[in-house]
């Protein structure tokens, strides 16, 4: 009888620890404001409502003379409230003639409940002169869907959308353009 007793003890601690450690997992963690480089740290991921967002990476590269815009020179500011969550990036992007800069920023979200039921890409605060140009594009490769904004001397479309989609994850890219040919362009921000 004494035998059993130590048995039963045993497994009890075995639980116990198994239930602690079920209980220390990390607990999502909201998204917050901040600069792209603390999106980008390994292992980062945070939720809006019933979203993850994951897997963030980004490149930037300029050309002409431009100065490309590092990781910690892009805000992000989560958007939570609203018919549209997601984020809103904005840097200092601007070429002026013969100059390009170029920002592509990926990353994965994910419903934990539901679907994702529709996809919007718009930007603000831009500007072009004498043949300047913008273009915010963002693509999914699966299932392949692709929104454009943009806004040169001949038109604009600063907004864009997808509607009527069922998807429990999409994996975007992020591709911010500006060319200055021979005038001047500029973006405050590209957003959600």
């Amino acid at each position: 009888m004494k035998e059993m007793k130590r048995a039963l003890w045993v497994v009890a601690l075995i639980v116990g620890l198994s239930s602690l450690a079920e209980a220390s997992a990390v607990p999502a963690v909201a998204c917050s404001p901040g600069t792209l480089s603390t999106y980008l740290t390994s292992g980062f991921s945070c939720t809006i409502g019933s979203l993850t967002f994951s897997d963030f990476s980004y490149s930037s590269a300029a050309f002409g003379g431009a100065t490309s815009v590092p990781s910690d020179g892009v805000t992000v500011t989560p958007i939570t409230t609203g018919p549209e969550i997601g984020f809103q990036f904005e840097a200092p992007w601007s070429v002026s003639s013969a100059q390009g800069e170029n920002s592509v920023i990926d990353y994965t979200v994910t419903a934990a409940s539901g679907t994702i039921t529709d996809l919007v890409l718009s930007m603000a605060g831009f500007g072009v002169t004498n043949g300047g140009n913008i273009s915010v594009e963002e693509t999914s490769v699966t299932p392949p869907l692709s929104l454009l904004a943009f806004d040169n001397l001949s038109g604009m479309q600063a907004v864009d959308s997808i509607t009527g989609l069922s998807l429990t994850s999409l994996s975007l890219v992020k591709d911010i353009a500006l060319v200055g040919n021979n005038g001047v362009a500029t973006l405050g921000s590209g957003a959600v």
